[in-house]
């Protein structure tokens, strides 16, 4: 049904579309339908995506009378002019999705993990679709093997969510790190133990534990995933060796091991810092001061060296970035630096041209992108 429209045409311009429209365009013909469902076109897809202006994104649980839901709250940057612009943030409801505290963790080529006591949702807010997973829902080990069967009601500062694909299988992965002896103290316990979900389309599928790993990671600080990596600071006060500051776990070995970190790490606290992800690289964002905001990013050359580079030095307009307060930031595609925190978006161009943007939502953002995969 191309009435003499060329295959390849047809792809690029369906490329092009909103996730929206493509969910609508798969009733079409059984021809469209198989090709916006097939793995190559989601994968060049969200490879278009990506090139595009950066999307923030901010999520909150609300209960009424009538029903429970996640709100998802989204801006684009873009068409912007300076200084001095609102943003409208789109709200989005998903509905019918059980309470369990949840707060919103990383996201990954446009899936959201959502983590509560109880319960793990990963969610596709361009098409809707989204699975709950029970922490509880692991294989049986007994409780003396398997410290996990402890901790499935520990408070969530005891534990910390990763979430990533990896890069061979493909498979996103769900990665638990956990103090399975809460009671014991941390004094006495210098390193986590780790379990992994990967996302099949088995519902029968288990947490695989991994064990005790020598590492003490600081819950307190978001972790990044990075092409095919999950990163974590450990913490500067309980982890035995001080000269290890960022851990990275590779998704498809299931291995951790420790790489170099700036010289920035050396003599500063570590609640100063936040790890984040910019032209598909590890970066760490520095707040050297209330109105001042260095960005680092990793480069690792075809050796094993891995080298830190300063990218940028932004001095802010306003003491809006606290410290300790998580933040968001990316690049648009006109080379501007864009920072989103408190209720503003910040902008910084080449040509040394800065300003800011009022949005309306004050909860913590992340970066994102649309994305047509299925869970």
């Amino acid at each position: 049904m191309n009435h003499g429209v060329p295959y390849f045409l047809i792809v690029e311009i369906l490329g092009k579309l909103t996730v929206k429209s493509l969910l609508r365009f798969k009733c079409v013909s059984k021809q469209w339908f198989r090709l916006i469902t097939h793995p190559h076109f989601t994968d060049q897809y969200l490879s278009n995506q990506r090139k595009k202006d950066p999307r923030f994104l901010t999520a909150y649980f609300k209960i009424d009378r009538a029903t429970k839901h996640i709100v998802i709250a989204s801006m684009v940057i873009n068409g912007i002019s300076l200084p001095d612009t609102r943003i409208p943030y789109r709200h989005q409801r998903m509905d019918d999705v059980p309470h369990d505290g949840y707060h919103m963790l990383n996201s990954c080529d446009g899936i959201l993990c959502f983590l509560g006591r109880f319960k793990i949702i990963v969610l596709n807010p361009s098409t809707r679709e989204h699975r709950i997973l029970h922490q509880s829902d692991v294989d049986s080990f007994s409780p003396v093997t398997n410290p996990f069967q402890v901790a499935i009601n520990f408070p969530q500062q005891q534990q910390q969510l990763g979430f990533g694909r990896d890069l061979v299988t493909k498979r996103l992965k769900i990665v638990k790190v956990f103090n399975p002896y809460p009671n014991i103290g941390p004094l006495l316990h210098h390193h986590d133990y780790c379990e992994i979900f990967t996302l099949r389309s088995n519902p029968k599928v288990f947490w695989n534990y991994i064990g005790k790993i020598p590492y003490k990671f600081d819950v307190s600080s978001p972790c990044v995933y990075v092409d095919g990596a999950i990163y974590w600071f450990t913490d500067d006060i309980y982890h035995l060796e001080k000269t290890e500051v960022i851990i990275m776990l590779d998704l498809n070995m299931e291995k951790f091991q420790s790489i170099p970190h700036p010289s920035c790490c050396s003599n500063r606290q570590r609640r100063t810092m936040q790890l984040g992800s910019l032209r598909e690289s590890l970066c760490l964002a520095q707040q050297v001061s209330d109105c001042e905001l260095n960005i680092w990013i990793m480069e690792k050359e075809k050796s094993p060296l891995v080298t830190w580079e300063k990218l940028y030095c932004i001095k802010l307009l306003s003491n809006d970035l606290q410290f300790g307060v998580g933040f968001a930031f990316a690049e648009d595609k006109n080379g501007s630096f864009v920072v989103c925190g408190g209720d503003k978006v910040y902008v910084f161009n080449e040509n040394g041209e800065n300003g800011y943007l009022v949005h309306d939502q004050q909860d913590v953002p992340i970066s994102f992108t649309e994305s047509l995969e299925r869970l």
